[in-house]
């Protein structure tokens, strides 16, 4: 069963194709460029209707329910969650799988064994268990100074996402 894991923000939206728990593809798709929410939503399903994978389910990070040590605004969790629902709705109609949403903490627990360690970020959390189990490096992007890439946390938050397993 390949199991697409999807990671969405409205700048960055990370991708992860896994089958049997192996990696198939992962990477993010940068939808700064797109101006209105249809357009991003839109422009991601081009891209990723053209990967050569046969989905059948898509776990999607449920978007953020509450503010992250002030972190966050309303206004931003808002976003976030409008988006979110236009590119839920877009996929179950475009590519007819099931889309299932999945709290970050609970995708963390399945598939780490914790949600998070006391004073590591969230991210950095995720990275950390990430590249213990994978070799990530052929799909892992770097900036144009040669630096890893932040944006590749996301296709790591998507790739969680993809290995998480529903309760039969």
């Amino acid at each position: 069963m390949v199991i697409l894991g999807l990671d969405v923000s409205t700048t960055t939206i990370g991708y992860a194709f896994t089958k049997d728990r192996k990696i198939l593809d992962m990477g993010f798709i940068d939808i700064k460029k797109q101006n209105t929410i249809q357009e991003k939503a839109y422009y991601a399903m081009d891209i990723l209707e053209d990967k050569p994978h046969s989905i059948d389910k898509i776990h999607i990070e449920d978007n953020l329910s509450g503010f992250q040590g002030g972190r966050t605004s309303q206004q931003v969790i808002i976003k976030l969650a409008k988006f979110n629902a236009v590119f839920c709705f877009i996929l179950e109609n475009a590519m007819d799988v099931p889309v299932i949403s999945i709290n970050p903490n609970t995708g963390r627990k399945k598939v780490f064994g914790k949600a998070r360690i006391k004073g590591i970020k969230s991210k950095d959390f995720v990275k950390e268990q990430v590249e213990k189990r994978y070799d990530t490096k052929d799909w892992c992007k770097t900036t144009t100074r040669g630096n890893w890439d932040k944006r590749n946390i996301d296709m790591y938050d998507a790739l969680t996402m993809a290995l998480f397993e529903e309760k039969t």
